[in-house]
């Protein structure tokens, strides 16, 4: 599925981290974190004039400078991104939802489009499986947690006001390097992180078409400094700048419209 980068965080993470040579990790003045949020640009969640749901993935990267800490530049991917419950929070605000009381629609954790299932049999949704390996039970790609696990992600529905999903704190903890959707060390691959979908609130007043923001504050990460055997050591959280992008959604109201055009033009060439 094609998607659409709407924007990208290149951040220095420097905030949460005091590391001196003695210690394994790097410094946060060291860390180099991208991270980007994809939107749908075709399929069944892409966003635009025909939407009713919209796709969004968080994709990140990693790259560590020269510095004096005792991995040095060792890096094995990304740990984690995200953060805790009401800490991390990614918000969808509709405005003219919003300006009218109106409900803002919903979001949901969105299947990965991998060929694993969890522990109940459903296709993975939310975390995509690199980064599940804090789900209970996780002894290998067979035994990846279920999709209701909280470590997933938490949602919040209002009946008005704003969505938002919290609660990112799955992070890989298992199979290093052998998933091919993972980048490690300085790799230029961004590696998909968590796919979420959209649900707009539907307009039937015939407004144009809608705008919706998204708000990412909160958001923290860790890195994979050391590998011994089937296990990794993560460095200490850094914080990383809150991000915002936005997209398009119709109303059916617009939809018809658009519609009854195509109608008008196909009597006319008839005729």
């Amino acid at each position: 599925m094609n998607k659409n980068v709407v924007r990208g965080l290149f951040a220095m993470a420097g905030l949460a981290v005091s590391a001196s040579a003695a210690l394994a990790q790097a410094p946060s003045s060291a860390q180099v974190w991208e991270v980007r949020f994809t939107v749908d640009s075709t399929g069944a969640f892409a966003a635009g004039p025909s939407a009713t749901a919209v796709g969004i993935t968080m994709e990140a990267r990693v790259s560590i400078l020269p510095n004096t800490a005792a991995s040095g530049t060792n890096n094995f991917g990304i740990s984690r991104i995200g953060g805790s419950n009401g800490v991390f929070r990614v918000t969808f605000t509709d405005a003219l939802s919003n300006g009218q009381g109106l409900n803002q629609g919903s979001v949901q954790q969105g299947a990965t489009g991998q060929a694993f299932t969890d522990t109940n049999g459903n296709p993975l949704a939310g975390h995509f499986s690199p980064f599940r390996g804090s789900f209970n039970p996780q002894s290998g790609p067979l035994f990846l947690g279920a999709n209701s696990d909280p470590n997933n992600g938490v949602v919040n529905n209002p009946a008005t006001g704003s969505p938002f999903l919290t609660q990112l704190v799955g992070s890989r903890a298992l199979n290093f390097g052998s998933d091919g959707t993972q980048a490690y060390g300085n790799g230029p691959d961004f590696v998909p992180v968590y796919r979420m979908i959209y649900f707009p609130r539907p307009d039937f007043t015939g407004n144009a078409v809608r705008e919706v923001s998204v708000a990412v504050t909160g958001m923290s990460a860790r890195y994979i400094h050391t590998v011994s055997g089937t296990f990794g050591s993560a460095a200490p959280a850094v914080n990383l700048a809150p991000q915002n992008f936005s997209f398009q959604i119709p109303t059916p109201g617009a939809a018809s419209l658009l519609a009854l055009g195509g109608l008008a033009i196909g009597r006319r060439r008839r005729a």
